[in-house]
């Protein structure tokens, strides 16, 4: 056969509109070719980092698997050192891991990395919660709401969770009893959604049912618990909030977008009682929708701006809380000899089991130092991030102007340069000594500087109080059904990849 023959086989265009068409087609897939593969490796080059090859779309994101992020920042360290870029998606982000030059970062040169990069600016209702405000709104909303946090007012929060609390520990008793295996990690969870629920949004629970369906869609936002199907949507989440909000209603992706239109018509309905009750000088619970409903002058939030801010607690205190209390149970399970020793504490300070106070929880030494520890091996959240607002060079490494500048906390938090032994359970890393002798930089569970964690106060609140309520009835122990050691996995947070079942002994 010719060459002519074989020509006269192909189809080639030969009308001016199949000339048209062909070329159309060309140039559209050489300008996604470009902006999707050839752009953002060449803006990762230009940093003049090392850096992890990209995969087209995704970036680095299933380098070591979606839901082992904390691995990845274990073994791009390993690979890359401690400053080393990679691609989040089509976003380069620039991962510094130097304690020494995070507070430059956090803190001296806070102006240049006042802001959050943005993942979910186009979500109703959280498009104005302080982890996607930026400069002067975020400046006048956290003013408003740091009041909130003051130890007069968590005091009077107390007994809300004092009474969670209980539930959690009943819970327990009676699944021991009966001879049951119960998941740590799920009875946690219930534990910080009624918690959360409470203090963030003013709701309580009329019955189980309501309990049930408000919990279910209140867990949806950043529960960890489900399929391939719905990892997929958490990363279309951080990835695109537009077409996040097209495809989840559509697509299946877990009932989102009805869970918050179910609960901002709550919260509606309860700031419109509360603003009725206070109208007719009648008393209100204590929590913090109330304060935020409470603050005068310039300083009142619109009930649009109260929603946003309940949800980021919600966000940002459900399944946080809720790993970090697991893990404290777990860690002292398996360390008996930390356990008996928090106990005489806690038994030290409160003969009396029902004799439980703000003032004397926030002076117990040893469960500080618990708490820290639990923090430190397993953090809130692995990474936080900050946008560039204008190019600059730290310490030589050029930081463009709208990249990711990612902070790695897990891998900063094992980091043996930092942390002796980092993978083992030592509380006394945290005495007045130890942390007088380290760089402050370099344990980050609620970020530092002027955008740290609002909520870390009651957070730190609700698991003070939940462990010395619980150890003051029971105690915990490893058994064979208890996983050693602890398999995580990660995507927003850090959480266990199996149910959590641990030994209970009542004390009394």
């Amino acid at each position: 056969m010719s060459i002519n023959d074989i020509l006269a086989k192909i189809w080639l265009p030969q009308t001016p509109l199949q000339q048209l068409i062909v070329a159309v087609v060309v140039v559209t897939c050489s300008y996604f070719y470009y902006k999707f593969f050839v752009a953002p490796v060449r803006r990762l080059r230009k940093i003049g980092l090392p850096f992890p090859a990209p995969t087209a779309l995704t970036g680095n994101i299933f380098d070591y698997g979606p839901t082992k992020q904390h691995i990845a920042q274990l073994e791009w360290q390993k690979k890359y050192g401690t400053r080393y870029a990679t691609q989040f998606f089509k976003a380069p982000a620039v991962w510094i891991a130097e304690p020494e030059l995070l507070k430059t970062i956090m803190v001296k040169d806070f102006s240049n990395f006042a802001n959050r990069f943005s993942f979910n600016a186009a979500l109703p209702y959280f498009n104005k919660t302080l982890l996607e405000l930026k400069n002067q709104d975020w400046k006048r909303v956290r003013t408003i709401l740091i009041p909130t946090f003051t130890a007069s007012k968590l005091k009077l929060i107390v007994p809300l969770i004092k009474d969670t609390a209980d539930i959690l520990i009943d819970k327990l008793i009676k699944a021991d009893e009966k001879g049951e295996n119960i998941d740590l990690w799920k009875a946690s969870g219930m534990f910080s959604m009624k918690v959360i629920l409470g203090t963030a949004f003013g709701l309580e629970f009329e019955n189980e049912e309501q309990e049930v369906k408000l919990t279910n869609a209140a867990g949806l936002f950043f529960r960890q618990d489900f399929g391939i199907r719905q990892t997929i949507f958490q990363l279309i989440f951080f990835a695109s909030a537009k077409l996040f909000l097209f495809l989840e209603p559509r697509c299946g992706g877990g009932n989102f977008c009805s869970s918050v239109r179910h609960i901002v018509e709550i919260t509606k309905a309860v700031i419109k009682e509360r603003r009725n009750n206070l109208a007719h000088d009648r008393p209100c619970r204590k929590d913090v929708l109330q304060y935020m409903i409470e603050a005068d002058g310039s300083n009142q939030l619109s009930d649009d701006e109260m929603i946003s801010q309940a949800f980021v607690f919600l966000v940002a205190g459900y399944e946080t809380t809720q790993n970090a209390l697991t893990f404290a149970c777990y860690s002292l399970a398996t360390n008996p000899d930390i356990q008996r020793k928090l106990i005489d504490e806690i038994d030290s300070k409160f003969p009396i089991s029902d004799s439980l106070d703000y003032n004397i929880v926030s002076e117990m030494p040893y469960l500080d130092m618990v708490i820290a520890e639990t923090l430190r091996l397993y953090p809130p959240a692995i990474t936080t991030n900050r946008e560039v607002s204008q190019s600059m060079i730290i310490d030589g490494i050029h930081i463009p102007k709208d990249v990711i500048l990612a902070i790695p906390i897990y891998s900063i938090h094992r980091d043996p340069k930092y942390w002796h032994d980092p993978e083992q359970f030592i509380p006394e890393r945290f005495t007045p000594e130890a942390k007088a002798s380290r760089n402050p930089y370099a344990y980050l569970p609620f970020g530092i500087g002027p955008r740290n964690c609002v909520g870390m106060r009651l957070a730190l609140l609700e698991l003070k109080v939940a462990l010395v309520k619980t150890l003051q009835n029971i105690e915990f122990f490893a058994n064979k059904e208890t996983e050693v050691p602890l398999k995580l996995k990660s995507l927003s947070t850090l959480s266990p990849v199996n149910p959590l079942y641990l030994g209970i002994r009542k004390r009394f």
